[in-house]
């Protein structure tokens, strides 16, 4: 994978490099920008990335600055101090907003956000979304259709699906982010870590937080809230 830094703090990039070795030991920086203006000259000849990884605050200005002047070749993880800018980020391929600072594990998330992302992209290319579950029902195995499901949770190490009947499936797989990337994500979208839901079964949306919603939705007694991180795009899902 090949990556380029965008960031203007030394002790973040070097820690940045050393989370991002870790995770992915072949991954290549490609450049390390510390502002408005390198990342302009960088891109008058750009090379090829999988990855961009940005603060916003730089040298000379915020990168936005930069960003919505380009035509962006990749996804972008954002690695920053303040929290004020995550619902403006997702419009520049946002793949994750990482406030500063940050453990490993919320990097190797972030990371798997990205490789989920990459799964549907080439599941959506193949044309070749998961459309039926095989799941235990009594003593037999029948074909669960994914247009009846209505919600995905995680709960006690298993996924459990709910259908428009309100009946609840243990399904054989057991990783929500996996499962995702196998869904359309025209139809299935992931409010939070546990909570996977269809388009269809949306009832009403409330708001919870400044920066979280209530989503009440078929097959579940209680709302189910986005997570910080998730709700700007929950918006654009709702309204493509």
């Amino acid at each position: 994978m090949r990556y380029l830094l965008i960031e203007d703090e030394a002790l973040a990039a070097e820690k940045l490099q050393a989370f991002m070795s870790r995770y992915h030991p072949e991954a290549q920086l490609v450049a390390q920008l510390s502002s408005v203006a390198q990342v302009l000259a960088f891109f008058d000849a750009p090379e090829p990335l999988d990855l961009i990884v940005a603060d916003v605050e730089l040298t000379d200005g915020q990168v936005f600055h930069a960003l919505e002047r380009l035509q962006l070749p990749c996804p972008v993880l954002f690695s920053t101090a303040y929290d004020q800018y995550w619902m403006q980020v997702f419009q520049y391929q946002a793949v994750d907003y990482l406030l500063k600072p940050y453990a490993y594990s919320r990097f190797s998330e972030a990371m798997a956000n990205l490789q989920q992302r990459r799964m549907q992209q080439t599941n959506q290319n193949k044309g070749g979304f998961k459309k039926r579950f095989l799941v235990r029902q009594n003593q037999e195995l029948v074909v669960l259709p994914v247009a009846q499901v209505c919600l995905i949770q995680a709960a006690g190490g298993a996924l459990v699906a709910t259908d428009s009947q309100a009946q609840q499936h243990v399904l054989q797989e057991t990783n929500l982010s996996e499962l995702e990337a196998q869904l359309d994500p025209q139809q299935f979208f992931r409010l939070n870590r546990s909570d996977l839901i269809h388009i269809d079964a949306v009832l009403r949306i409330e708001s919870y937080t400044k920066d979280s919603l209530a989503v009440y939705c078929a097959g579940s007694k209680e709302a189910l809230l986005t997570s910080k991180t998730r709700t700007a795009a929950f918006r654009r899902w709702l309204n493509q």
